[in-house]
């Protein structure tokens, strides 16, 4: 089953639990708290506004932050792709010929892609144990798949293309978590919590579920998707620019070692000189599964899912293969794909002395 439909699975299996604990009453919570009588996932930045509005250390939330710190270190920020709702209701708003593009991008990398993937699957298959070791395509494969006509060894492998948000980076989503924490602290109660998309996606669910089980009505019903449709759709760029949640989360999952994507060189395109980068063009987070310092990958597994290879894992304790590609540092885009083998030996020279 493809890493897309599970996520959906897992966000609708958040919202059929919290269902059952409205129909029962058992009080389980929303992913702002949720969790069973005093043990309970918070929301870190809920935690830490409640205890900044009181201007006292609660020892019990304390506690359960650290709960939730521990998690992130295992998982990273899964959290963003596989249990928040804003992504999935940021698709449901997306204009159709936004779609209707990313579906004709999708029909053009396949076709570039598409005779790769065959004879790489193919030679997988049927090839014996020394040329399965070394997949290597031919001068002529290489020419019809990257444009080169020549023989100059400009062909070899390429370093990774790098994505825009590799490596940990402060930025507006931390000056909107400051803004949430010192709010909190001067008006005495979590104010971010009146206009985060995760609240307000619950609050309307619970306001539906009400409308509907005791005929209540209110304000909220209006109110609450007013709210989310303008930080959805008018401020798309929510999670990568505003959300407050992803920052701390970003923060935390620095120390994140565990279900990290690994690519195997052997299997990646860019290791036989094929200027591939369906991974980076596919990541929702706009990251390079390449690179080792990726703190804001939300193992939506995308990434994985396109790779027209089949290079990409996410195992529990990645370890770097000898040969994989390990610059930190993003190469400039025209740095290696044209440049004769000297000029890229001597760029990719450039690049470890600087680091």
């Amino acid at each position: 089953m493809k890493p897309s439909t599970l996520r959906k699975i897992t966000v609708a299996a958040v919202f059929i639990a919290v269902a059952v604990s409205l129909a029962t009453n058992a009080a389980t919570g929303t992913l702002s708290a949720i969790g069973f009588e005093s043990i309970a996932l918070l929301c870190p930045v809920g935690a830490l506004e409640v205890m900044l509005g009181l201007h006292q250390f609660l020892l019990h939330p304390f506690l359960l932050l650290l709960l939730v710190v521990a998690a992130v270190l295992l998982v990273g920020k899964a959290f963003c792709a596989w249990l928040c709702p804003t992504p999935m209701l940021q698709a449901l708003f997306r204009p159709s010929k936004k779609k209707a593009k990313k579906a004709e991008e999708s029909e053009d990398h396949d076709a570039k892609h598409g005779a790769t993937a065959a004879a790489s699957t193919a030679k997988a298959e049927g090839g014996n144990a020394t040329a399965t070791a070394s997949m290597a395509l031919s001068e002529d494969e290489k020419a019809s798949l990257t444009g080169c006509s020549h023989s100059c060894g400009s062909c070899e492998a390429l370093a990774p293309c790098g994505g825009k948000r590799d490596g940990f980076k402060l930025d507006t989503r931390f000056a909107v978590l400051g803004g949430a924490l010192a709010s909190a602290a001067i008006f005495g109660f979590p104010v971010f919590c009146l206009i985060c998309p995760v609240g307000l996606t619950f609050a309307t669910f619970i306001g539906v579920w009400h409308l509907f089980q005791f005929n209540e009505t209110t304000w909220g019903l209006i109110v609450f998707p007013a709210l989310l449709i303008l930080e959805l759709v008018v401020l798309r760029k929510w999670c990568h620019k505003f959300c407050p949640i992803s920052a701390i989360l970003s923060l935390i999952s620095t120390g994140n070692k565990f279900f990290k994507p690994q690519v195997d060189a052997e299997k990646c395109l860019r290791t036989r000189g094929i200027d591939c980068h369906a991974c980076v063009d596919a990541c929702p987070e706009l990251l390079d599964p390449h690179m080792s310092d990726i703190p804001d990958c939300s193992k939506c597994g995308k990434c994985k899912e396109v790779c027209p290879a089949g290079a990409i894992t996410f195992p529990f304790m990645p370890r770097r293969k000898a040969g994989a590609p390990a610059l930190e540092r993003t190469p400039s885009p025209g740095a290696v794909s044209g440049a004769a083998a000297a000029t890229e030996e001597a760029f990719l020279d450039e690049e470890l002395v600087e680091a």
